[in-house]
């Protein structure tokens, strides 16, 4: 037996030298181990190289013979602490349009230097489908929603888990039936609405439910006093933001997402010269839609309990309507609290109607797809020209699932720079070997 292993190790690394040429003189063997070229390596080298390192963090850097970094844990109290979103050091900043409650970084003296803690009695998340009706409480310890949202079906505690019934405050008898209603003033099963954003998402139930309709749903909220709503959309398993509409651009490139969505959102759509729903628009693709429910909606019959006026209400309303008329937006319809926009396949008609009446501007010397970081502007972002009034602006999207492997109009119409329709093909080739590979383990 211990002759059979000698043997064994000995052709072993016979075999590893006539590969890699570890014994060899450089004048044979095997050709070397190779990792597989990357797409355009002589036009588009790749930069591998760290932008954060261990060592920024620490005053002294360890002894050499230490072997590893090492951090202190940080108190448990830091336990949800998000360093740009932190609501003590937000309370600096100006409270006008809440721009306090956006983005906002430690300098390089206020970094912490130890490593956050999990929660108390953190379990590893309920794995998904079942994570879109229940989460453990222990890894979201947060009670307040349950009482405050308590008629309006957003989220129960029971035990040791919070429970998510699917409501919301406009669609308390669950998302299923706040979906089925949306499907029929829209479609929603033809593949043509693949990726849509919900403002201002509560608990996001309505992005857990879409999934089952194969409609990706990107959530975000701010850290407010419904501290847990990000907490929970991501516990869930849904893709979630910490994020606000105040004075800075959504996180995202214009044409990205087929429709947008806002519930009881509370964002003051009728102000600011209409500054939030331009950047609404920036952000729909040409035929996207634009979803409303809630207050000013149906104010006829709410406005009681929604403790205004008719007349601020009917006002409020008018004022959307006509800013979105001004975006060269179509009302599709209205059903109960509900109301749909829809955003032009081009600017053709929109810039003879903006020879009269000028406002919003079209932007000017503006990069449509600069994001972070980026002050939102009171113009209109121009779609790419078209030959005729028909046309999609900047060439029509596959619809899903066929869309996950066509070429975008964007690199197909070299739009795009740096990447190209046969860097874009290689690229879904390579992620599917590996994927295939992953699928055995």
């Amino acid at each position: 037996m211990a002759g059979t292993t000698i043997l064994c190790s000995i052709f072993f690394y016979i075999g590893l030298s006539n590969r890699s040429g570890l014994f060899n003189d450089g004048g044979g063997g095997g050709a070397p181990f190779l990792c597989a070229p990357s797409i355009n390596d002589a036009a588009n080298p790749l930069d591998f190289a760290g932008r954060h390192s261990a060592s920024d963090l620490l005053d002294t850097p360890p002894s050499p013979m230490a072997g590893e970094w090492r951090f202190p844990v940080c108190d448990v109290n830091l336990a949800e602490y998000t360093p740009c979103e932190d609501v003590e050091r937000s309370l600096k900043f100006d409270r006008d349009r809440l721009i306090y409650r956006e983005r906002h970084c430690p300098e390089p003296e206020e970094l912490l230097k130890c490593r956050i803690p999990a929660p108390e009695g953190y379990r590893i998340p309920i794995p998904w489908p079942e994570s879109r009706g229940a989460v453990w409480y222990a890894n979201v310890p947060h009670k307040h929603l349950t009482i405050e949202k308590a008629s309006q079906n957003w989220v129960r505690f029971e035990g040791d888990r919070f429970k998510f019934p699917g409501g919301g405050t406009m669609f308390p008898r669950g998302a299923d039936a706040y979906i089925d209603e949306i499907g029929k003033l829209i479609n929603l099963r033809d593949g043509s609405i693949r990726t849509a954003i919900d403002t201002g998402c509560g608990v996001a139930s309505w992005g857990a439910y879409l999934l089952s309709r194969n409609i990706l749903t990107m959530s975000f909220a701010p850290k407010d006093t419904h501290e847990a709503q990000v907490q929970f959309a991501l516990e869930r398993g849904i893709p979630a933001l910490l994020g606000v509409l105040a004075s800075i651009r959504l996180p995202y490139p214009s044409r990205a997402f087929d429709m947008a969505h806002c519930s009881r959102c509370l964002i003051p759509w009728a102000d600011y010269d209409g500054l939030y729903l331009i950047e609404v628009d920036r952000v729909l693709r040409p035929g996207g839609y634009w979803l409303l429910s809630g207050p000013p909606i149906n104010w006829e019959r709410h406005w009681k309990s929604w403790h205004r006026t008719p007349e601020d209400l009917k006002a409020e309303q008018s004022t959307i309507e006509r800013i979105a008329k001004s975006l060269c937006w179509k009302k599709v319809g209205q059903k109960d609290d509900l109301v749909i926009w829809q955003k032009p396949l081009n600017h053709n008609y929109c810039k003879l109607t903006h020879k009269v009446n000028k406002r919003p501007p079209f932007c000017e010397a503006q990069d449509p797809d600069e994001a972070w970081y980026t002050k939102m502007e009171t113009c209109l972002t121009p779609l790419p020209e078209v030959s005729n009034n028909n046309e999609i602006a900047g060439g029509e999207l596959a619809r899903w699932p066929e869309r996950l492997t066509a070429i975008p109009p964007r690199i197909a119409n070299r739009t795009l720079k740096g990447i190209t329709a046969e860097d874009f093909t290689k690229d879904i080739e390579l992620w599917n070997n590996r994927l295939s590979h992953y699928k055995l383990l």
